[in-house]
């Protein structure tokens, strides 16, 4: 398949050796139908017919759907191919997985088994079909569900975020076509659990279903080219009557086995084959997953606490529309069965650090803190609006080089046109050492080109009330570059397009209102503080997290970092990137960001607005600033400040000895975290 088709598609095929893992786990004696609404060229359904014969199962029923016809028709080829006398015909059907037509010669009744592997294709890529897919999943859950489930998965279907990828509604709609009791097997990105979109499925699966099993891989992973980790997910349909009591009226919680999987495991022919070298290996692997314990090469297996998820998903979706709709109260109630109020949970790969008698109430969120995150600057087009300083031309004039796409040329601008703005990661050296990176931002929000000066003219009373200067026309050369870029089409074939017609940058154009001038396209929005922050982070991450603090006068942050500030002026720079660096926070931050399929971590500002924190008192806040000012070594400012936050964590009345040892526990949990993402991945 084309490679634009393929991601268009979303088609990353499983592989037999992954579908034998997932099929093992989900199909049992008693499976007869099954179900593949993407089902690719088969992998997943080939699996399941060879896990069934292994297990003593009679398909009566294997079916699958495949949007793209050369696909289809292997899949079915395929499938026929596989069956012996006595089994069950498959039926693949090509169409679209979320139209209904597709499922006419399918029936209505639901399966035993949905087994899949969404597919991924991000939200910018679907070209208008999002809408499309939305409709098709109400109507899917309108038709073949009634009662408090219909209630669940119409809530669902119309609250998810349009900035999710393909893979939720795809995870919403193969869920619905479970029969109580049946199972959902799925083959996802971890990023099911750490992106916000993504709180839609783990209210699904906390709600509708009991999740027996995730399997995790590790560095290099499953995928070669894929950017996340990959989970299997195995899940048992809850009756009716289950799901209809709200989960914050649930008395009960179970756990489910968190299974991770290395490549030493594997062998050739299986995942799991150096694990388990039996004649079945994956038949091994599951039966041991359900009921061993003992140490196996390359595997790691743990409880996962589905009443820690719960309180974790309260945490960051309680203000939705849709959790508002299906968990009256539930918002307000308290995390803990204690009653206290709590904040955020703790990472779970940070809780067996903690005394036993450790006080979740001393946690919260950034924003609770009074800090927020946000991400830096994006211009919808850095190769127009970001330019390099080259040297001071006079005092009112600075030399920049443009883009290469503008032929790199250089050009003399006014002084007040540009900003400084740390692009790139590999600037961060040069600023911990003092010097201003040379990267420049356009700024011509008090520039205007000679034609759009009656514009300007005509709106002079917005800039009055607005309290702005009108703004200056640009010199010659500066206006002449802006002009040829208007018509210089950006990227190749179809696609080019000048600066002006990219859809980030049309969004700059505003006509005149009484408060408010126009904008045109060449100007940048007004900077807000996520632009200038006191202190920033990188969104992806090779080592460890490091966060740097912005100067007093704060130059703008890219895109490429996250970014910190406070609602006051209770912090500075210095003191909340201190704050943000301590043991605690950096051990936080490498637990709730993704790791990547090359072994870095990806750190964005939906992660760490869940990061748990100590709800630190403003003397502390001070105290904090005070070290930061001493002039002392790096190392007694850093234990000085991990004293002081890991105090108000464990009270006032631990000792600095043992406040020691903790630091020293979440630093070494530190590493070991980030060489488990990158261990392979060179």
């Amino acid at each position: 398949m084309p490679p634009a088709q393929r991601k268009a598609l979303g088609q990353y095929f499983t592989g037999m050796r992954l579908g034998r893992a997932l099929a093992h786990f989900a199909v049992g004696e008693k499976t007869e139908r099954v179900l593949d609404p993407m089902a690719g060229h088969g992998d997943l359904l080939d699996a399941v017919h060879e896990a069934a014969a292994r297990v003593g199962a009679t398909l009566s029923r294997i079916d699958g759907i495949e949007i793209d016809p050369a696909t289809a028709e292997f899949c079915e080829y395929r499938l026929r191919t596989l069956a012996g006398p006595g089994d069950a015909a498959p039926r693949i059907i090509c169409g679209d997985a979320f139209d209904r037509r597709s499922y006419e010669g399918l029936g209505v009744e639901p399966y035993d088994l949905v087994i899949t592997n969404p597919p991924y294709v991000r939200y910018q890529s679907l070209n208008g079909r999002a809408d499309k897919v939305r409709r098709g999943l109400l109507a899917a859950a309108d038709e073949l569900l009634d009662g408090e489930a219909r209630a669940i998965w119409t809530a669902l279907a119309a609250g998810y975020s349009g900035l999710a990828d393909l893979s939720v509604p795809a995870w919403l709609l193969s869920a619905l076509r479970v029969r109580p009791g049946g199972r959902l097997a799925l083959v996802v990105p971890a990023t099911w659990r750490s992106r916000a979109y993504g709180d839609v499925i783990r209210y699904l699966l906390l709600r509708c279903f009991a999740v027996e099993i995730i399997v995790e891989d590790t560095q290099p992973g499953w995928f070669s080219d894929a950017l996340v980790r990959t989970h299997l997910v195995i899940a048992r349909r809850l009756s009716d009557d289950d799901l209809a009591v709200p989960l914050s009226a649930r008395e009960r919680w179970t756990d489910a086995r968190w299974i991770q999987v290395a490549p030493a495991a594997a062998d050739d022919m299986s995942l799991v084959g150096a694990a388990f070298p039996d004649v079945d290996p994956e038949a091994a692997f599951a039966s041991w997953v359900y009921s061993g314990r003992e140490q196996r090469l390359g595997i790691d297996s743990r409880d996962f606490s589905f009443a820690a998820e719960w309180a974790a998903l309260r945490g960051t979706a309680g203000n939705r529309p849709w959790f508002a709709e299906l968990e009256p109260g539930g918002r307000d109630l308290p995390l803990r069965a204690t009653g206290a109020a709590s904040g955020p949970p703790v990472p779970e790969a940070m809780l067996d650090l903690l005394p036993e008698e450790f006080d979740g109430s001393v946690l919260c969120s950034l924003e609770e803190l009074g800090l927020h995150v946000g991400q830096g600057l994006r211009t919808g087009c850095n190769r127009f609006f970001y330019c390099r300083a080259l040297h001071e031309s006079d005092s009112a004039t600075i030399e920049v080089e443009l883009d290469a796409a503008y032929g790199s040329s250089v050009l003399a601008v006014p002084r007040d046109a540009v900003r400084p703005v740390l692009h790139r990661q590999a600037e961060l050296e040069g600023w911990r050492n003092g010097h201003i990176p040379a990267t420049r931002v356009l700024d011509l929000r008090g520039w205007i080109l000679p034609e759009d000066a009656e514009a300007a003219r005509a709106a002079q009373r917005s800039y009055e009330i607005a309290g702005i200067a009108p703004p200056r026309q640009m010199p010659t050369a500066l206006a002449e570059f802006v002009r040829r870029a208007a018509a210089q089409p950006l990227g190749a074939g179809e696609a080019a397009k000048p600066v002006c017609e990219l859809s980030a940058v049309r969004t700059n154009v505003r006509a005149a209102r009484p408060a408010a001038p126009p904008r045109f396209w060449y100007m940048l929005p007004d900077f807000t503080r996520r632009h200038l922050p006191h202190a920033f982070v990188p969104r992806i991450i090779h080592g460890s997290p490091q966060v740097y603090r912005n100067s007093e006068e704060p130059i703008v942050i890219d895109a490429n970092f996250s970014t910190f500030w406070p609602d006051d002026d209770g912090w500075s720079p210095g003191s909340l990137a201190a704050f943000l660096n301590s043991a605690w926070c950096k051990a936080a931050m490498e637990a709730v960001g993704t790791p990547l399929g090359g072994g870095a971590l990806k750190l964005e500002a939906v992660h760490l607005r869940v990061m748990p924190v100590p709800r630190l008192s403003r003397a502390a806040i001070d105290e904090i600033d005070t070290v930061c000012a001493a002039q002392q070594s790096e190392e007694r400012t850093r234990q000085a400040i991990d004293r002081i936050i890991l105090r108000a964590l464990l009270g006032t009345t631990t000792s600095a000895a043992a406040l020691d040892r903790l630091a020293q526990d979440l630093y070494g949990r530190l590493s070991d975290m980030g060489a488990a993402r990158q261990r392979g991945a060179a």
